[in-house]
């Protein structure tokens, strides 16, 4: 039996390689996955190898959508277990000087903050009337290091770090334990296109990570929210969570202006 067999987990941000890991890593330990995205067939496609997933789309940053994707997923599997807050900002690389700020912080603000805030803020009278439930907000490395060109990631990072930890006041009484975990650069497409372009740069910053390597979506990251899911974790709330293999510890960047 897995750590979470017969829960019902709701992943959002189904286009990203690291959210699509840790839900294939909860359908491993049992649960029944529900993805979801703005694109209904870039949900599909991350549903599809997924052992009983189910794909769903919605625009998150509207609450009446995420009141609706919540009663909708109660409505046919009984419950919310579990809530992973997925949805990430596109990562540019222009350094803030050079960028068009605000319709970038608009669309981070709603890709990422708000259709956090909005979700958990769905599943919460669900979560309370079952007696709890996981909320897991998904950031990035980028927030404990603030490197150069990743504006919109970093700041994203630090407003979910202060909605994680007011929701972890309000709501640990209610049993709803949220934590906050970020990752470190995973190895994944859109990083080897960077990595093709920065060639030998990358490469010796990677050399010089605490751990020399890059995270797995499944095993690093997926294993860390299961952690965090999971009832060994079940008097840990409103923590930052750093899977990274310690690659805050050397400060390792990866920056636009990287040579080859």
């Amino acid at each position: 039996m897995g750590l979470i067999e017969g829960q019902v987990a709701i992943v959002t941000g189904a286009a990203n390689e690291v959210t699509r890991g840790i839900a294939l890593r909860f359908a491993r330990e049992g649960a029944k996955v529900v993805l979801v995205d703005k694109d209904h067939e870039a949900a599909q496609a991350a549903a599809h190898p997924i052992p009983g997933a189910e794909a769903r789309s919605a625009d998150l940053s509207d609450p009446e959508a995420a009141r609706a994707l919540a009663d909708a997923v109660v409505g046919a599997h009984g419950r919310i277990d579990i809530m992973l807050n997925g949805a990430h900002a596109a990562l540019k690389w222009d350094r803030l000087a050079d960028r068009q700020a605000a319709p970038d912080f608009t669309a981070a603000f709603n890709d990422v903050l708000l259709s956090a805030l909005n979700m958990m803020q769905a599943v919460y009278p669900h979560m309370k009337a079952a007696g709890g439930g996981r909320i897991v907000n998904l950031g990035s490395i980028y927030g404990p290091t603030a490197n150069e060109g990743v504006t919109d990631a970093v700041t994203m990072d630090f407003a979910l770090t202060g909605l994680t930890r007011s929701a972890g006041v309000e709501w640990g009484k209610d049993g709803i334990l949220v934590n906050f975990l970020q990752p470190a650069v995973p190895d994944i497409a859109v990083f080897a296109d960077y990595r093709a372009k920065k060639g030998k740069s990358v490469d010796t910053l990677i050399a010089n990570m605490a751990m020399p390597r890059l995270a797995d979506p499944v095993e690093d990251v997926g294993g860390a929210a299961m952690f965090l899911v999971s009832d060994e974790a079940c008097f840990i709330l409103g923590h930052r969570v750093l899977a990274d293999g310690g690659q805050h510890l050397t400060a390792a960047v990866f920056e636009p202006g990287a040579q080859r």
